[in-house]
């Protein structure tokens, strides 16, 4: 497991990349956690990416933003009723 300092210099590190490679890091290294609507017809998913999160909105199917990167989980809120916890819990 990573440490703190660790896991802000990863974090850092991420936020130091252009768009594009932040991207792709998060399609090679993340975990898709959950989506929540953006507007009429946008879209922002989370995904776990080692010891941080990531949110990507997708306001098309053929643009991107990456709102956040972030470790503080109460940014999870809006994705917390669609996390299933069940299989953690039995």
């Amino acid at each position: 497991m990573a440490t703190a300092d660790e896991s802000r210099r990863a974090l850092a590190a991420f936020n130091e990349l252009p768009p594009s490679a932040q991207l792709t890091y998060v399609w090679e290294q993340g975990y898709y956690l959950a989506a929540r609507p953006a507007g009429a017809v946008g879209l922002v998913r989370v995904y776990q990416v080692g010891a941080f999160f990531v949110e990507i909105h997708f306001p098309n199917p053929s643009d991107f933003e990456i709102l956040r990167a972030f470790h503080d989980p109460v940014y999870l809120q809006p994705y917390l009723d669609q996390i299933d916890l069940a299989g953690l819990l039995s």
